[in-house]
């Protein structure tokens, strides 16, 4: 019985170290960390450095947005970028390949901040918007917005799997991948979250909520004389078939008459821009990237 004991301890420790070498291989067990917020919800922890899927790097620098420059050692003038994780870029996309930093990489008299962050809707991003002061004094501000956005509830901290702590686990890899399963495979989502309801949820109404909040935002930033630009960014399969809720969108938008928007229907015109249904590939972020320098 001892020895089947120590046979099988051994198996555990080291099934559980192969599974943690492979899956810190593939890019597991240094995550991206996140800090709390009231008002916008979260974003991410200043001053980080992760080596991400695929070889990906992301850099947070010190106000808390991905990018690779310092963003209060320049006199250079400054532009933001808001969104979800579109604009973020993912842990599959590199720094360098992300929209945000290509375009700077042209307009070099610019410095471009990424404040993209996952799982954003509207409320958060217009909240980040006004709240954060660590954004300082920027000049142009860019809103790269899709569809979801506008009747994505507000999310707050305990949004998806996201690390508000920079604890260092045994298993640091196999604890991300725990993680991640037990948000996605939450049990509650066929228990207590199970979802029966039967009246109008009122998505028209949140959509409509949001667009007003979003606009009240830029009109109080072109009071700052802020130059505001605001993007509207398709689904891969809205090309191939009309759906009414994002023409419904779409269309609010447009009636906003603002001077600055811009629908990336035209520009996204090939498959091969999306990551998946949503999120940008390599040669999407470029084409992305090439409109908005176009703009500037």
């Amino acid at each position: 019985m001892r020895i089947f004991s120590l046979y099988l301890i051994i198996l555990i420790v080291t099934s559980a170290l192969i599974t943690e070498l492979y899956l810190g291989y593939i890019g597991l067990g240094d995550p991206i960390r996140y800090d709390s917020n009231y008002i916008y919800g979260y974003a991410p922890k200043e001053n980080q450095k992760k080596h991400r899927f695929k070889g990906a790097t992301v850099t947070i620098n010190n106000i808390g947005i991905r990018s690779k420059l310092n963003w209060t050692e320049t006199n250079k003038n400054k532009i933001i970028f808001l969104g979800d994780s579109i604009t973020y870029g993912g842990s599959y996309i590199d720094d360098t390949e992300t929209f945000s930093h290509l375009v700077c990489e042209k307009k070099n008299n610019y410095l471009c901040g990424n404040a993209g962050v996952n799982a954003y809707g509207i409320i958060n991003i217009v909240m980040r918007s006004k709240y954060d002061k660590r954004f300082g004094n920027v000049e142009k501000y860019f809103f790269l917005v899709a569809p979801g956005d506008f009747y994505r509830e507000y999310a707050d901290s305990n949004t998806a799997h996201f690390y508000l702590n920079s604890n260092k686990f045994f298993f640091p890899a196999i604890s991300e991948a725990i993680s991640f399963a037990a948000t996605k495979f939450d049990l509650n989502r066929y228990i207590s979250k199970k979802d029966d309801t039967n009246i109008d949820k009122n998505q028209r109404e949140l959509i409509d909520y949001s667009i007003n909040i979003l606009n009240d935002e830029i009109i109080r930033l072109n009071k700052l004389n802020k130059e505001v630009f605001l993007l509207y960014t398709i689904e891969k399969d809205d090309k191939k078939s009309e759906r009414k809720l994002n023409k419904y969108i779409l269309n609010k938008l447009e009636r906003l008459n603002l001077t600055n928007f811009y629908s990336l229907d035209k520009v996204l015109d090939n498959d091969t821009y999306f990551y998946d249904s949503v999120h940008y590939s390599k040669e999407g972020h470029k084409k992305v990237a090439e409109k908005i320098i176009s703009m500037l």
